[in-house]
């Protein structure tokens, strides 16, 4: 297995483990135990007319709904639940999900077991449905519940979509509601129901979710800068800042607005915002596509994150430290080393660290690494450019840790670092990256400048090799990114910023898969230390048995066997100190675990409180208005009773007081009553003279008044009639001129119509005489042509006339004499359609095809009668019926004759291709009776085959017939089959042919068989009564028989 492959096989463990944690947390434990008593209750139940297990249409629907999910999604998902592995190839193996889905999840073998009848296959007892959709429902259930939990706690790094971006579904809302409403016995909103089990669902997969987030043009796909903060959300952890996006991103102002978020960030963190010339990058920049600002805005961007992101510096140190004390131990085992050297490396250390001290904390922890690695090969590493020009650096940092992918032997150690040729013509080897005072000098006897340059060549060559190896050994170890190559790093000074990137990435990569490493080193190690255990007891035994060793060289062994024990101890206490570590970590991890389980049950409390007083808020505001209407009618009720009360007590008071103001009223009124008859009696006399005078004075007024109104009344009696009179006579006068405009828009269309009809006539006159006279040319033409034709006949008689050509004519006379009724063309035809129709015996047949062979050939008359008989369905009948035996080839060869004399005609080619299925007729023909070699009936069975492409070339002459043949791809097929076995059975008769010749030299010119040549000849078949001089006769050759099919359908061949 390939470390890419076991890379990716860790990180798919990693993550099942996670999400294995997450599913056995203690909320999703105790929100499971309780869906299991709500389906054990069946307060959860599917229908009993749902079977999801008997119909296919069910388990289809299901499933669809299942596979809506990302394949990866569904494969934790589906290995969570069911706590096993499932087999795939990859992780987008849609099928073999599809398979688990309905072997575990809508399927049951445990279940199937428990309830199989006991003879009976496939037979199981009652129950069985029942408890097989409980476990459907509940492993559904939690599927659903539990990808949606995981997505919300985003559980994959990348975070990819939830559902794919075709899928009918895109919330896990959706999937829970189309289920309980198509499977599930009185459930509404089942999501609702989960959410009170502690199973709530809430993702729903926005547009933003499915943006493609690819880059393939720097220009022109960050200019929106969407694909920039979704950048800084995956290096920032902030996963905000796509709120703030303005999508869809079609202005500019909304693209600066996105670019200008990212900006923001990279300010707030004391990034400055300029390009290598000095000039601010700004969002109009990246919106107008600044290749060169777009550049430098991303190495900010990979300057502030990548390398804190991609290396841990933790682990980073201690592997330096680990790396610093097996190198110490390393030179304390060896006697080589000396005080100077070591005096020296600390100068050296001193000068390096000064020179680094504008980067930063992790830049720094990189070079020293890197240094420690190439302590082990001698190497000293001083900047990020011209030390890495040689690619000796990243080989010995790749050889460290895996000398597998690239061994030592293979590193070229002659390159310009170390070897540098000089004007003089001598070659030294410069080790000044490793010692500034140790070099030596190669001298060449016949030193000149060709050397120099073939050495050149050879040490830049060796450069690349070394590239080479690097780029190899990456491409095994996968996960680092190809950023360099040798023509960017070789013969000139590197990028550093490449080149830390570079670094970082690779060392990541490294560190990574160090674990591997360390147990194998680890195992090492103890082979070692056992090997040496052994081989000290073989020495004791040695020294009891012969007593040869000095004391000397035991002690020496014994200081050996103590530095070992010393390395272990060390090793033991690096051992130590990880665990402890990794305590410490896990101790500090559960810490952040806790605060954060208490920050949202406190959130999640405070959220339930603030919804509770909202509601009681609304409950109070509610009771409220309740309250007041109950007492606003109770008061209203009050009130109206008060007021009716009030106004009965008011009227028994008013009529009390009414009563005794009658009766004080009464006593007066009768002491005056006698005063006042007597005063009546005055005012009655007094007020009859008083009418009297006023009944005649208003006589008088009357009178007056009557006279006055019937005066008015006349006058505007009259006024009304003079006003009626002119009214009348304005609406007599309109109708009048309406009636006189209708009148003269009649008389004016009556006008046109007559204008109209007199010239169609004339043109219909113009047209008669246009046909007369043509019908009159056409005669008088027909009669000048008769007359030439009699002319001509005449002269050539009376030049060429002779014995022999007299006797002919007489002979013609004669036979016209003598000639009966029954031989005519006309008789003839009748009675061959006859017995073709009546007669069933071949014999019969035959001769009823020879006559129609005849007449046809001779008379288009007969053609037009017998296409209109229908013989020409029942001749197609008749070739469908007839075998391949002598007598029923000769019945075909004379069909297809009569067929094809009917198709020459233009008037009745339509007659045979409009019966059924008359084109696969005559393929089936030409397929029985294509050319056999050998057969004793080749000769007709060529003749059928030849006269039957001509049928058909003749028939799909028309461009629309063509076309609708070209269209049917098993016609063509065959045609172009029938075309291949024609041809290859053409070339081999004229290679046996010439073959034949070749043999008899002697027998004259051997006849080679003619090639035909691709001409279009369709339109060159016509009926023999025809008489052209292009008119060409019968085709005997089959290849340029099929050969005239294909050009006429139009296959290429």
């Amino acid at each position: 297995m390939s470390l890419r492959a076991y890379t990716a096989r860790c990180r798919l463990n990693r993550l099942r483990r996670t999400a294995c944690h997450l599913f056995t947390s203690e909320k999703m434990v105790k929100a499971i135990k309780k869906l299991e008593i709500e389906i054990e209750a069946k307060r959860l139940i599917v229908r009993k007319d749902r079977h999801l297990w008997k119909d296919v249409g069910e388990r289809q629907k299901v499933l669809n709904w299942l596979l809506s999910y990302n394949p990866l999604w569904l494969r934790i998902g589906l290995e969570t639940v069911y706590g096993e592995l499932i087999s795939l190839e990859d992780n987008s193996d849609v099928t073999g999900l599809a398979v688990f889905i309905l072997n575990r999840l809508l399927w049951n073998p445990d279940i199937a077991a428990e309830y199989r009848h006991p003879s009976v296959p496939h037979l199981y007892r009652d129950g069985h449905e029942e408890a097989l959709s409980r476990f459907t429902l509940k492993k559904l259930l939690l599927l659903v519940c539990f990808l949606d939990h995981a997505k919300m706690s985003k559980l994959i790094d990348h975070d990819p979509c939830l559902f794919c971006k075709d899928a009918e579904f895109k919330a896990s809302k959706e999937i829970l509601l189309a289920f309980s409403r198509d499977f599930l016995s009185g459930e509404g909103d089942l999501s609702r129901h989960l959410s009170l089990l502690g199973l709530p669902v809430s993702h729903v997969q926005t547009p933003f979710d499915e943006f493609d987030f690819a880059v393939t043009n720097l220009a022109v796909d960050l200019q929106c800068g969407v694909r920039l903060v979704r950048t800084m959300e995956l290096l920032t952890q902030n996963w905000n800042l796509s709120k703030k996006l303005r999508m869809p991103a079609i202005s500019r102002l909304q693209k600066m607005h996105n670019v200008d978020i990212v900006l923001q960030i990279l300010k707030s963190r004391g990034i400055q915002l300029s390009d290598e010339h000095g000039n601010t990058i700004l969002s109009k920049d990246i919106v107008d596509r600044h290749r060169e600002k777009t550049l430098g805005l991303l190495w900010k961007i990979a300057f502030a994150f990548q390398v804190e992101i991609s290396l841990n510096l933790d682990q980073l140190k201690e592997e330096i430290n680990f790396l610093k004390d097996t190198q110490s131990i390393k030179k304390t085992m060896s006697a080589s080393s000396c005080h100077s050297d070591a005096v020296k490396n600390k100068k050296k250390d001193q000068g390096h660290s000064s020179t680094l001290h504008h980067y930063s904390e992790s830049v720094k922890l990189l070079m020293d690494w890197v240094n420690s690695v190439c302590a082990f090969y001698e190497k000293k590493v001083e900047n990020f450019t011209v030390s890495f020009s040689d690619g000796r650096v990243l080989c010995y940092l790749i050889h460290h840790y895996h000398p597998c992918y690239v061994p030592f032997d293979a590193i070229c150690q002659r390159t310009t670092q170390t070897v540098e040729c000089t004007q003089t013509g001598s070659v030294v080897l410069n080790s000044s990256s490793e010692s500034d005072d140790s070099y030596f000098d190669m001298s060449h006897k016949a030193p000149d400048h060709e050397n120099n340059t073939e050495l050149y060549k050879e040490l830049l060559e060796n450069e690349k090799k070394n590239f080479h190896l690097v780029r190899s050994a990456v491409r095994d170890l996968g996960g680092i990114p190809a950023m360099i190559h040798h023509s960017d790093m070789s013969n000139t000074i590197p990028d550093e910023k490449v080149v830390i990137m570079y670094l970082s990435f690779l060392c990541a990569r490294l560190l990574d898969l160090r674990k591997e490493i360390r147990a194998a080193r680890l195992i090492q190690t103890t082979w070692r230390k056992y090997k040496i255990k052994r081989d000290l007891k073989h020495l004791q035994v040695i020294l009891e048995s012969k007593n040869i060793i000095t004391r000397v060289v035991f002690l020496k062994i014994l200081a050996t066997f103590q530095e070992i024990n010393s390395r272990k101890q060390v090793q033991k206490q690096n051992e130590a100190a990880i665990i402890i570590q990794k305590k410490y970590k896990a101790k500090k991890y559960l810490c952040k675990v806790k605060a954060a389980c208490k920050i949202q049950a406190w959130y999640r409390c405070w959220r339930a409180r603030k919804q509770y007083l909202a509601v009681l808020k609304a409950v109070k505001i509610i009771q409220g208005y309740f309250y007041t209407k109950l007492e606003r009618t109770r008061f209203l009720k009050m009130r109206a009773s008060a007021v009716f009360i009030q106004r009965k007590w008011r009227a028994i008071l008013s009529a009390r007081i009414a009563h005794e103001h009658f009766l004080m009223m009464k006593s007066a009124v009768t002491e005056q009553i006698l005063i006042l008859e007597k005063r009546a009696k005055i005012r009655i006399v007094h007020f009859t003279a008083a009418a009297y005078y006023h009944l005649s004075a208003l006589r008088i007024q009357r009178t007056y008044k009557l006279y006055v109104a019937m005066k008015n009344a006349k006058k505007q009696i009259n006024s009304v009639i003079c006003i009626q009179r002119w009214f009348r006579a304005k609406l007599q006068q309109k109708k009048f001129i309406e009636k006189c405009r209708n009148i003269v828009k009649t008389k004016h269309e009556m006008q046109e119509r007559l204008n109209q009809q007199n010239r169609a006539a004339s043109v219909i006159q113009k047209a008669v005489r246009r046909f007369l006279l043509h019908k009159r040319q056409e005669k008088f033409n027909n009669r000048i042509t008769k007359i030439q034709a009699l002319w001509r006949g005449y002269f050539w008689r009376k030049k060429n006339d002779c014995t022999k050509i007299k006797a002919i004519r007489l002979s013609l006379q004669l036979v016209n004499k003598e000639i009966q009724e029954e031989n005519k063309l006309y008789k003839r035809t009748a009675l061959a359609l006859h017995d073709l129709l009546t007669y069933k015996h071949l014999s019969a047949i035959l001769e009823a095809l020879k006559h129609l062979e005849v007449v046809t050939r001779l008379s288009p008359l007969c053609c037009e009668n017998m296409a209109e008989s229908g013989a020409i369905s029942k001749i197609f009948v008749l070739i469908r019926s007839c075998n391949r035996s002598v007598p029923c080839m000769e019945v075909i060869r004379y069909a297809v004759q009569v067929l094809l004399n009917v198709a020459k005609y233009e008037k009745t080619t339509s007659a045979i291709y409009e019966v059924d299925n008359c084109v696969d007729a005559l393929l089936e023909l030409l397929q029985m009776y294509r050319e056999k070699p050998g057969d004793r009936v080749t000769g007709k069975g060529g003749s059928i085959f030849t006269k039957t492409c001509c049928l058909l070339a003749v028939l799909l002459k028309t461009t629309n017939r063509a076309s609708d043949v070209r269209s049917k791809s098993k016609v063509v097929d065959r045609i172009d089959s029938l075309y291949k076995l024609t041809a290859r059975k053409h070339k081999v008769n004229t290679e046996r042919i010439f073959c034949k010749g070749k043999k008899n030299p002697f027998t004259g010119i051997p006849c080679v068989a003619e090639t035909p040549v691709r001409t279009r000849m369709v339109s060159r078949l016509k009926p023999d009564w025809v008489l052209r001089r292009d008119t060409i006769g019968e085709i005997i050759n089959p290849l340029q028989a099929i050969q005239m099919l294909m050009d006429t359908v139009g296959i290429p061949y």
